[in-house]
Order: structure tokens, then C-alpha cells, then sequence
């Protein structure tokens, strides 16, 4: 299977977020999108950010379907790395790359606390509650990055923001990567659908998230005719909302990331493995697609890579150090936070620890992310102005 880095240099949603936070006045050290791909013109943004429409099955599916004509163009960009949610928004939010903002997947190290949390909810694991971390008295952007939002950068230049979530989402990452920006909340995409409508009359950006084609791909599979129904009537609906908003609105529509199919002899229990557990100074971390491994002392890097090889599954095996590259750089404060060894499958294995028991609906997934292939790391851009 084919392998894809992020495109850091002007093909990324990195570049993405630098360009939109251009649009609004933001200035950035990094770049945006290249020349081909910029083509904003609008006096506001409308950015949908559709969770897991990843590019290849886009193409696959509704590459002539009458439902996304009118996406017009699709290009393909590359998602970040790791490619997962919590990584891709607050790199879309925050207009830095992972190696700078820390949020390296769903479950990170956090020193300060001693042990792995959620960065979904902000909570500590296992349980993970939603604002554990500020109940506990921490500030996730002491934490994580302290930097603005280009939502909190565009207001400084007098430009309004609007982010529209689904009911629930509110606090937890969202507290840290929307500030500045005000927050509706939507119990369905059709009411999101008018929420964003309605906003775009009075603001520079909206910003709509929607999650529900994520949520059909991890309980059936990217290869799945409930995934193909599920993306050929969510295009449906927003093709409708399109006709119908005002002119001089250009409208953005990408994703964080795809999914790759994983059948259950895919799936490595890593709870089992006792000669890798007993190298490490903590449970496993990061993603099932990009694990993190700390290791009791750095000696042992040897033998974890000994024991991952002998998993018998294909594996990128990288430490701290090579990782670098992939996460745009790395600071201080996230090489703290980070693996000493990496672990990418090169196919759909996923290496699952259960850090509960007694639940192991991860296991049961059909779809996965966060690692390297097209499939997970290709994303779709559709710029269209009104």
C-alpha cells in the first residue's frame, strides 16, 4: 500500500489553516496553500470540515455521482500526522503543526498529571470525563499550546467567527482550540445546515463540524454501502444549502482525515504482549494507527523494536528523533509529551491496548485512522465562490 507524508510546504491542511487565517488578517510563519489551490475571493468563509471524508473514497464513490457535482473541482491535500481528529483540529484551528501544538491523538502523556489523557474530553484516563483536566485544576493551554486561535487572532482584526458543533462537544478540546470564536450547538446536520446560513450573513468565518460519515465508517467500514449512503446523502443536503446561500461567499469543504478497512484478524492485542508491556513506563498511548510507546529506560529501544517486529505485522518502527520530520518539527514541550518509540502499521493491522476491560467496542471498529496510508492521509479540498 502506498504511503503518504503530509505536504507541510503548501499541500496540507496546515497550509489550509495558514491561508484562511491570511483571508482574515492572521499573519503565520508558515506557509499557505500553494498558488493552484489558493482561491479564496469571497468577503466570508464557509469552512465544513467533514470528519473522515477522506479523498480516496470520495473519488471512488461519487467520483461522477450527480450528488457532488457540485463540489466542482475536488483537489487532494494531505491531512497531518498523525491523522486523526484532535491532531487535525487544533492544527486547523490553531494554524500550527502537531509537533508544535502537542495534541499527538486521541490519548496522550501528560507529566503533570502523571499519567495519559483524553484529548477529545480533556480528562484523564481511563475514564476520560469531559473537563476532568480544569476540574483537577490544570489548563489545557498551559498543558498543550499556548498560542491563539486564528479565531482570537482574526477578532483582534475586527473579523467575527462563528464555529457550529454537534450538541455535546462543547468544553473538553473544543475550550482550547475555539476560543475567540462564538460556538452554536446542532442536534442534527440539518439544523447545522440552517445554523451556518444563517451565520454567514453577520460573520467572516463560519465554521461548521460535521462528525456523522466518521461515526458510519468506525461501526461499518469505509467499504461499506451504509458509508456510501450515508456520503452520497450528507452531499446531497449540503449541495442543497449551497444553492441558497448569498453571493460573495466562498465555501471550503475538506476533512480530517479517511479511513482504511480493518478486518478482525487486523486487530493486535497489545494487553497480551507482556514482554512489551514490561519495557514500558506507562500504558500505551497515541492512536491504534500511530502508537506511542514510553519506554522504562531507554536502553530498552532494542528490545521493543525486537518484540514489535516479532508481532509478525507490517511496521514503521521510528524513535523520538526520526518522528520529527512527520510532525513539522518538534518542541520541547511535546518531545516531553511524545513516545521514545513509534509504531505505524503499513497495512490495516491496528495494535489496540483496552485501557478498560471491560469495554472493547475499539476492537469491533470496521474503520480506522491516524497512520500513513492514502487511504487515511489523502483529504479532499473544494473551494467554491458564490
Amino acid at each position: 500500500m502506498d504511503l503518504v507524508k503530509p505536504d507541510y510546504a503548501g499541500g496540507s491542511i496546515l497550509n489550509l489553516s495558514v491561508s484562511i487565517g491570511s483571508f482574515l488578517g492572521v499573519k503565520s510563519q508558515y506557509a499557505g496553500l500553494r498558488d493552484d489551490l489558493d482561491r479564496i475571493q469571497g468577503r466570508r468563509i464557509l469552512l465544513m470540515l467533514i470528519d473522515g471524508l477522506g479523498y480516496v473514497h470520495l473519488k471512488q464513490y461519487c467520483g461522477e455521482c450527480e450528488e457532488a457535482k457540485w463540489l466542482g473541482e475536488v483537489h487532494e491535500l494531505t491531512t497531518v500526522f498523525p491523522s486523526v481528529t484532535s491532531t487535525v483540529l487544533t492544527t486547523l484551528s490553531m494554524g500550527v503543526p502537531p509537533g508544535v501544538h502537542s495534541v499527538l491523538g486521541t490519548v496522550m502523556y501528560v507529566k503533570e498529571t502523571g499519567g495519559l489523557v483524553n484529548t477529545l474530553t480533556m480528562g484523564p484516563m481511563p475514564e476520560g470525563k469531559r473537563n476532568g483536566l480544569k476540574d483537577a485544576g490544570y489548563d489545557p493551554r498551559v498543558i498543550f499550546y499556548g498560542g491563539s486561535t486564528i479565531f482570537e487572532e482574526a477578532k483582534a482584526n475586527g473579523y467575527q467567527s462563528v464555529v457550529i458543533l454537534p450538541k455535546g462537544l462543547s468544553g473538553g478540546l473544543s475550550d482550547l482550540i475555539y476560543r475567540g470564536a462564538e460556538i452554536k450547538e446542532y442536534i442534527s446536520v440539518y439544523d447545522a445546515l440552517v445554523l451556518a446560513s444563517r451565520a454567514v450573513e453577520g460573520n467572516s468565518l463560519v465554521y461548521v463540524y460535521i462528525p456523522l460519515l466518521d461515526s458510519v465508517q468506525h461501526e461499518y467500514g469505509p467499504g461499506s454501502m451504509e458509508y456510501r449512503v450515508a456520503l452520497i446523502e450528507l452531499l446531497n443536503s449540503l449541495g442543497r444549502l449551497i444553492r441558497h446561500l448569498p453571493q460573495s461567499t466562498t465555501v471550503v469543504i475538506t476533512a480530517d482525515h479517511g479511513q482504511v478497512q480493518v478486518m478482525q484478524g487486523d486487530v493486535v492485542n497489545l494487553r497480551i504482549i507482556t514482554r512489551l508491556m514490561d519495557s514500558l513506563s506507562i500504558a500505551p498511548y497515541g492512536e491504534p494507527r500511530a502508537l506511542q510507546l514510553k519506554l522504562g529506560d531507554r536502553s530498552l529501544e532494542g528490545e521493543v523494536r525486537e518484540v514489535l517486529s516479532a508481532i509478525g505485522k507490517p511496521l514503521l518502527i521510528y524513535n523520538a528523533s526520526e518522528i520529527n520530520e512527520l510532525l513539522g518539527g518538534v518542541t520541547g514541550n511535546t518531545a516531553s509529551r511524545m513516545g521514545d518509540v513509534w509504531a505505524i502499521p503499513t497495512d490495516s493491522t491496528v495494535l489496540i491496548y483496552l485501557y478498560k476491560l471491560n469495554d472493547d467496542k475499539v476492537m469491533k471498529f470496521k474503520g480506522h485512522h491516524a497512520g500513513l496510508l492514502a487511504d487515511e492521509m489523502k483529504i479532499p479540498l473544494s473551494i467554491i465562490n458564490l
